[in-house]
């Protein structure tokens, strides 16, 4: 095909994303994982985890704060008033910021083909202890109150449509709403552990 093209690599990339396998979901098939459960055969789409752009720019979006205009003079990621998407962020190329480093962002002093993935303690401990997850958590959970979930069934079915775009299955609904009526101000507490599950942090 790509003979036949000319050698246009423009046509190829064409061809494979319009192709039924580049379109393919993340959804589970029982009979399929049975055949080939290494996914050899590309009956569905490998799940990745989002890169650090994406991930920051998702917590702000599901929070209801990410500011979506054109970004002007490039604020640190670490500054509380940067709402802006992360592409916008300021990258300093003598001290990388923290947060991008953690998250496996390249070394902006070379050029690089592409990002090493990693899964470190440090990165889990960040869902736990960062200011800006925090943050996030807090605001979130004021959201989803704002927009109808007071009573913990409603908080848990509206907290699981807005970062899962699904409905919670039974025991997720009920861990939930127990958690919930643990206490008056743990709902923060709550979205944080959502805002740090896997199911949020990877590319569906």
């Amino acid at each position: 095909y790509l003979i036949e093209k000319r050698w246009s690599l423009k046509a190829l990339h064409r061809e494979i994303m319009l192709s039924s396998t580049y379109k393919l979901s993340t959804d589970y098939a029982e009979k399929n994982f049975a055949a080939d459960p290494g996914n050899r055969l590309l009956w569905r789409a490998n799940q990745r985890r989002l890169d650090v752009e994406a991930l920051r720019d998702s917590i702000l979006f599901v929070a209801g704060t990410l500011d979506l205009s054109p970004g002007d003079v490039p604020l640190k990621l670490t500054d509380g008033q940067n709402l802006k998407r992360t592409v916008y962020g300021f990258v300093s190329r003598r001290r990388l910021d923290g947060t991008l480093a953690l998250f496996d962002f390249p070394n902006p002093n070379a050029t690089s083909e592409g990002r090493i993935s990693t899964d470190t303690p440090l990165q889990r401990l960040y869902f736990l202890n960062s200011e800006f997850i925090m943050s996030a958590s807090g605001t979130l959970a004021q959201r989803i109150r704002n927009e109808g979930g007071l009573d913990p069934e409603n908080f848990v079915q509206k907290a699981y449509q807005l970062l899962f775009q699904r409905k919670p299955k039974d025991e997720e609904l009920r861990l939930g709403e127990e958690f919930l009526k643990s206490g008056s101000s743990v709902s923060a507490q709550y979205t944080q552990v959502l805002l740090s599950s896997n199911e949020f942090l990877l590319r569906n």
